[in-house]
Formats: structure tokens, sequence, C-alpha cells
């Protein structure tokens, strides 16, 4: 009976062992992997002490232009009305109700990244301590250009480097002013909070068929054939194309944008592959980066083959991000290789540089975006995204049309997706107008705005 309650005892205490060290490991990983963005919550009580005693350091964009910056003793947003708006999503506000680089990068900003000896050399100086100055990837007057194009419309605009992940810009509407957050409060606004560039969630339409037509290439199909006669049957029902467009391969599909095409080759890939390149592509991926807080993409497994083809389309459930459809575009431009995007340039002290920009694989999803490439610049210059065309410019893009249902029946959202091949001007963009129509018509315009505007401005 003893060798029993102690055989037991023994196995109890095992189990017990295990659990603890499993837990151990447990909470030894979330700190690993969320303790960053623990600690730069607005509900953080070191930052809301340290906020009396600290003059935290000031705000700039990649230009050296003053964002955000201590007068006296109060704090000053850049006094032009138009940029500020167009940047408040990216700068943030004050009191942490927008997940923006006041927030993100509070640690810069109020000193705790400075080693423990620096701060007793402040104390013991009688200096007033005062927090790094932060300068962001991001060109304000970019920014404002990106804000213009969407023309009023709801929706997001990103552009970014596709060699170093650095955002160059980055706009969603409606927006709000940092500077004047008491009356913004009092009217309830709640919309114009959310980042729709980063968080936003939307149908990526026909923009998905990116991840389609890399799915073939990948698996060998790239020679895959189709017949358009304005729509297709699949599983007994019926998937509609916005033409008849006669025998099409890749290229054509992709060229004219053709449902039929796609959702026939989603048949030959199968479910399995088109899901394992998606999650090459980072759907259903915890979008962790260090600058950069991302809503999670989700491409679900169809439960038919009529919800395949939707699926393959970029309907059925498929919901992405404008900054992640970015990342797609930028990732085939620089030939496969994804970079995690960068919004932190620099932190300075004085005349101290404590930290500078990495770039950062994310993901190396293809070995080779050379034919991809191509049939994305043949879409801009003969297809559905020829209204993004610059002169003088190699220009690859892919427009899509996303349909949701609203209250007046049927509505669409309007996508461009793309990039500029040129080593100097390696840009890639991503545009979403909330319920403004067709991608080619809409989207495609106001990506040519914001990039021809980024040439100019050098980049």
């Amino acid at each position: 009976m003893k060798n029993v309650l102690r055989r037991n005892i023994r196995t109890l205490l095992i189990v017990f062992t295990v659990m603890f060290a499993g837990l151990v490991v447990y909470l030894g990983y979330v700190v690993f992997m969320y303790g960053e963005r623990w600690f730069v919550t607005p509900y953080n009580p070191r930052i809301q002490q340290v906020e009396s005693t600290v003059e935290p350091g000031n705000l700039l964009d990649r230009t050296g232009r003053e964002l955000l910056y201590t007068k006296g003793d109060e704090r000053v947003y850049i006094s032009d009305d138009d940029m500020r708006e167009s940047i408040a999503h990216i700068i943030g506000d004050s009191y942490g109700m927008t997940y923006g680089a006041q927030t993100m990068f509070a640690k810069y900003m109020f000193g705790f990244d400075q080693d423990t000896l620096s701060r007793i050399m402040g104390l013991v100086s009688g200096q007033e301590r005062r927090g790094g100055d932060v300068t962001l990837t991001i060109d304000a007057k970019l920014c404002e250009k990106a804000h213009d194009a969407l023309d009023g419309y709801n929706g997001a605009v990103v552009v970014m480097n596709y060699k170093t992940g650095e955002i160059l810009a980055s706009a969603s509407s409606p927006t709000f002013d940092p500077d004047d957050m008491d009356e913004f409060l009092e009217g309830g606004g709640e919309s114009e909070l959310v980042n729709r560039t980063f968080t936003g969630l939307y149908p990526p339409g026909s923009t998905f068929k990116l991840i389609t037509a890399a799915a073939l290439i990948e698996n060998d199909l790239a020679d895959f054939e189709a017949t358009c006669t304005g729509s297709t049957e699949i599983g007994g029902k019926t998937i509609a194309c916005t033409g008849e467009h006669g025998h099409e391969d890749l290229e054509d599909a992709i060229r004219h944008s053709c449902n039929v095409y796609f959702a026939e080759a989603a048949q030959e890939l199968g479910k399995s592959k088109l899901m394992s390149e998606a999650n090459k592509f980072l759907f259903n991926n915890q979008m962790l980066f260090d600058d950069a807080v991302m809503g999670e993409s989700v491409f679900e497994n169809a439960d038919t083959s009529t919800n395949l083809g939707w699926a393959a389309i970029g309907q059925y459930h498929d919901l992405i991000t404008p900054l992640h459809a970015c990342m797609i575009a930028a990732c085939i431009a620089n030939d496969g290789t994804m970079m995690a995007p960068k919004l932190l340039e620099s932190v300075t002290y004085g005349e101290t540089q404590t930290y500078t920009l990495t770039p950062e694989s994310a993901a190396h999803p293809m070995s080779d975006t050379a034919l991809l490439k191509e049939m994305m610049i043949a879409a801009v210059e003969s297809g559905t995204g020829k209204k993004a065309a610059i002169d003088g410019v190699t220009l690859g893009g892919k427009t899509g049309t996303a349909e949701i249902a609203g209250e007046d029946g049927n509505q669409e959202h309007a996508w461009f997706v793309g990039f500029i091949e040129d080593d100097n001007h390696p840009l890639a963009i991503a545009v979403l107008m909330e319920k403004a129509g067709s991608g080619g018509s809409h989207a495609a315009p106001a990506a040519k705005k914001v990039l021809e505007k980024a040439i100019d401005l050098g980049y």
C-alpha cells in the first residue's frame, strides 16, 4: 500500500514539475514575443509616471520635418493642417487611442532605451532628463499627396521601398486632428481613429489573383489555359466574369483580370496548394513586426469547389490589409523576398545616434518572380491597370474590384497594387478606396498620382 502511495506521489510530482516547466517556458515565450507591445501600451503605468518627469524627444519625418516637438511646457504638432491630418494615424495622439508612433516608440521618446549608467549620469549632472528624437521613414509631403489621392473616399494608401521595407507614405481616410482630440472625442467619433492601412481588413478582390498565379507558377501549372465565355459553371453554380475574353493563358488572364480563368485554374490546383501559397505570402499569420501592428489577413479553406473558385479570385472569405497587399506587390518586385515593414528610421540623443534602421526579410514565398513581374507590367501597359501608367516608367500592377454586400445591394471596393521596375525608384504601392467601384477606374489613377509625386521627391 505504501509503495503504491509513494509511486502516486512521485507521479504527481513529475506531472506538476512538467506543468510548471511548461508554464515557465510559455511565459518566457509570450514575454519575448509580446513584451515590447505590452510595454508601449498607453495603459503602461511606467509611461504614465514618466510623462511628468521627462521631456519627450521630438518626432520627425525622414526629411527632418518636425511633426511633434516641445515648445515651452507644451507638446506642439506640425502647424500645417492638411499635412497634420494626413499623418494622424502614423504619429498617433497624446491619449494613446490610436496606435501611432507616440505610443509605439514611447520607449525611445521617453528615454527608456538608455542604459542605467546614462540615466545616473544625467541625474548627477542635474540636467533635465530628455528622451530621444525619433525619425520616421515617412515623408509627410508624400503622405499628404496620398491622402489627397483618395479623393474623399474612405480607404487607404501605402507606399514602400521594396528593397528595404521602409514605409515612405501611409494615409488612412477618414482621419482626425491629433491637435484637437478633446473636440473630436466630444463628437463621439470612432471610425476616424481606425488606421485602415495597417488594420483595416478588406476582401482583396482580383488583387488576390496574384497569389493564385504564383501558385500556378510554383506548381508548374503556368501553362494552364481556359476559354472565357463570360461565365463558368463550377459545382453547379455560376461564376461570372467581367467580359467574354475567349482563349486565355496566364498572361492574358492577369491582363484582363479574368474570373473564369482563375476560378477554373483553382480546380486544377486544388485547395491545399492554393492554401499553401497563401500561407507562404503570410496569410493566416500573426503579423508581428517591430515597427507595425497589423491585422491578420485571412484565407480560409473553401468547403466546396464553387467557393474554391470564388476564393481564388479574392472573394469568398478572403480578407487582407492594404499594408499586406503592398508587401505582396513589393515581394514580387523584390524577386520573391518580402521585406518586413519599417517605420522607425533612427533614434538620436543630441549628436549620438543610438538606433539605425536595418532592413529585415519577413518571408521568401517565391524563388523566381520574373514571369509574374512581366505579366503585371503587361496589365498596366495594355490591361485593366493602364490608367496607372506613367510616361517613361516601367510600372507593374494589378487592379481589383471587390464585391461587398451593402444596404443598397452589392457595392465594390476599388483596389490597385503595383510597383516600379527601376532600381533608382524601388517603389511598391497599394490603394484601397471603399465603395468607389472599379479598381481600374478609381484606384489605378490614384496610384499614378502618388507614384508620380514619389518620383518627383526623389524616391
